[in-house]
């Protein structure tokens, strides 16, 4: 009984600890939004991301839905300073981008050298 009871100690205290363990956050601005397109039925919308003042879209640097909203971290955009954009395609076609909106993901690096002092 008493080995039961520590490992249940055990387990409700490692539980705490995993709940307030810290990483990396990001609090703001994370998903894209767009407007169904005027004409035709897409099959879905490729999201482009570039550098700003890049010309072109790159088709490596692009999320490929189905919706109309994306979780830009969840869907795996790097942290940088992009200009993001939409486009809608079907079986046979692609649409031109959408506006572009400028998007900023970094989060800030963790302080180093923890030290105690007299």
């Amino acid at each position: 009984m008493k080995k039961i009871i520590i490992f249940c100690f055990l387990v409700l205290f490692l539980s705490v600890v995993a709940a307030c363990a810290m990483g990396p956050v990001w609090f703001g601005d994370k998903t894209a939004q767009w407007d169904i397109p005027a004409s035709g039925t897409p099959t879905g919308f490729y999201l482009y991301w570039r550098t700003p003042g890049t010309p072109d879209w790159p088709t490596s640097q692009r999320v490929i839905t189905t919706s109309m909203t994306l979780n830009l971290v969840d869907a795996g955009l790097p942290q940088g300073l992009w200009q993001i954009a939409v486009t809608a395609y079907d079986a046979v076609s692609e649409s031109a981008p959408s506006n572009t909106v400028t998007w900023v993901y970094v989060i800030v690096g963790n302080p180093g050298n923890l030290r105690t002092v007299k």
